[in-house]
């Protein structure tokens, strides 16, 4: 009777084992589906980015289609008396207005840098071909007027005339690049008249706001003696000193040109660049111009002793450079330089091929 007890209850402890694993096994079972549901309720939602607009651009080239303005806009808030020399030799003027790239309907202008006084040195732009063109007048302000009033011109012919540019040629012009000298004889910033050059003596025009002659500045042959015909000029401390040799300079190094071109008065002739030696390219833009405008060609300007000077610089740069020197310190030479400019314009969209691409640094 009593094994027959204990085999019932190995039989119930068996049955009740039985159970609990069967119940073990539903609970894993039950456990597993319910993660599965839950993991596939959860979704992740990707959300695609909405495309931004194509931004407009701030500044592009405008190619005109109706007749082009005839007036290049100037600088405001102009000063309404004429500087002391005191106050030329020591500035404490504060800066002016800025000049920022502005689209036009021939291209484009744009402040390249500010002189010592504050006052923007502006180029125009011409077209956008590959082959840059670069033109500057002004560099000894009011004593050589005449060449900014010229450059002015050439710019107002091109704003007139934009389709006489070759596609392949940006024409730049810096009309004025000693602004502060341009002021002491003019009384005017940007454009002026013939008639406001009012004063008697603008030889002190030649010079910067600080007294130093910005063409003895550049680093050829600079020196600290300097001279102007027979009388010392200051030529700076040191090759770049001055804000408006140092803008041409980052200006030139930027869009790196084919070719510089600088307008001066009065020696009545193209010049070609030297540093030390003849650069054989200049002297072939020198023939370009020289033969269109009517000018005597020379291989250097060899009157009296150069140094500093900002065409010879751009021989160590591998660029091209002519002085043109009008006849007069009043005149414009207008026809002349109209056909040399122009003849230049064509002679590197003819002969982009010619020479390698320059190496400026």
């Amino acid at each position: 009777m009593r094994l027959s007890l204990v085999s019932i209850l190995s039989i119930i402890a068996l049955i009740l084992v039985i159970i609990i694993l069967i119940l073990i096994g539903l609970l894993v079972f039950q456990t597993a589906t319910s993660a599965s549901s839950i993991s596939q309720s959860i979704q992740i939602t990707t959300v695609q980015p909405t495309p931004l607009p194509k931004p407009s651009p701030t500044m592009r080239l405008i190619e005109p289609t109706t007749a082009v303005p005839t007036i290049i806009p100037t600088l405001t808030n102009q000063p309404t008396s004429l500087p002391t020399d005191a106050a030329v030799l020591n500035p404490t003027a504060t800066p002016l207005t800025a000049v920022i790239d502005t689209p036009v309907p021939y291209g484009f202008e744009k402040s390249i840098g500010k002189s010592h006084q504050g006052r923007d040195i502006v180029s125009y732009q011409f077209k956008n071909g590959p082959n840059k063109v670069l033109f500057v007048g002004g560099m000894h302000g009011g004593y050589e007027w005449n060449s900014i009033v010229l450059a002015y011109h050439i710019i107002d012919y091109f704003m007139a005339n934009p389709a006489d540019v070759p596609d392949s040629v940006s024409l730049i012009v810096i009309p004025s690049a000693n602004p502060d000298g341009q002021y002491l004889v003019t009384q005017k910033e940007g454009r002026f008249q013939p008639e406001d050059v009012k004063v008697e003596d603008t030889f002190p025009g030649r010079f910067n706001a600080i007294g130093v002659d910005l063409n003895r500045n550049w680093d050829c042959d600079w020196r600290e003696d300097a001279v102007w015909r027979n009388q010392p000029v200051n030529a700076g401390t040191h090759p770049f000193s001055e804000p408006e040799t140092q803008a041409l300079r980052d200006y030139i190094w930027e869009i790196k040109p084919r070719a510089v071109i600088f307008w001066h008065s009065s020696a009545n002739g193209v010049y070609a660049a030297r540093c030390p030696e003849l650069f054989l390219p200049a002297l072939q833009l020198g023939e370009v111009f020289g033969e269109a405008a009517n000018y005597p060609v020379h291989e250097y300007f060899d009157y009296y002793r150069i140094n500093g000077d900002a065409s010879d610089w751009l021989v160590t740069q591998n660029i091209p450079s002519i002085t043109v020197e009008l006849r007069t310190t009043k005149g414009l030479d207008w026809p002349q330089n109209l056909a040399g400019t122009q003849a230049a314009l064509d002679y590197y969209a003819q002969q982009s091929e010619l020479f390698p691409k320059n190496s400026a640094k």
